[in-house]
């Protein structure tokens, strides 16, 4: 399928959920919900506005598509290299992730500033040297996640654990932190911590 709109939900009963590559596909304010599109491949598509939910999406290549303003809620999205979207014509809010597994991915050098990760799992995943200022990494695991030259200005890590941060690589400037998991942070600054 090609160079066609769409503006109603896109479920398995719908012909795209059995179509594993799309190009050119342009979604308006569109649910996707229960879609198994792993390793599959979005080529310059649009979606503005749109919510994707309780979808596997791992693997799944983004050659140049768009995501304006998306939510994925409760989405497998294991593997996904989100440098490959079109990140510069985005016309929308950042993306929001809620409860979504997002494991083994890579936010290399992105400009997600205020994006959403909300009780995710984001296991050993890339941030290098990407802006997040106002993001929120909420009740987010984080094990293995790599920020370095990463600006975490006013990001929000509260409640969230298994981070690993340092504060001499990074920008930390008014971000929040748990009490108990900010002590991981002196860590790069070769504190010892005594009773």
């Amino acid at each position: 399928m090609e160079n066609e709109y769409f503006d109603s939900d896109i479920d398995l009963q719908h012909d795209l959920a059995s179509q594993p590559c799309w190009n050119s596909l342009r979604f308006e304010q569109c649910r996707f919900e229960g879609l198994d599109l792993s390793q599959g491949q979005w080529r310059f598509c649009v979606f503005d506005e749109c919510e994707f939910i309780n979808c596997d999406f791992s693997l799944l290549s983004l050659n140049n598509s768009q995501l304006h303003s998306a939510v994925f809620s409760n989405c497998k999205l294991l593997g996904v290299d989100w440098t490959q979207a079109d990140w510069q014509s985005n016309l929308g809010n950042p993306p929001k992730f809620k409860g979504c597994l997002l494991n083994s991915g890579s936010f290399f050098a992105l400009s997600l500033g205020a994006a959403h990760f909300i009780d995710c799992k984001i296991h050993d995943v890339d941030f290098t040297q990407a802006s997040l200022v106002k993001a929120s990494f909420r009740g987010s695991e984080l094990a293995h996640t790599r920020f370095h030259q990463s600006d975490l200005t006013k990001t929000d890590f509260s409640q969230a654990h298994g981070y690993q941060i340092d504060v001499t690589q990074n920008r930390v400037e008014k971000a929040r932190f748990s009490r108990i998991e900010a002590l991981g942070l002196l860590a790069s600054l070769g504190i010892e911590l005594v009773d």
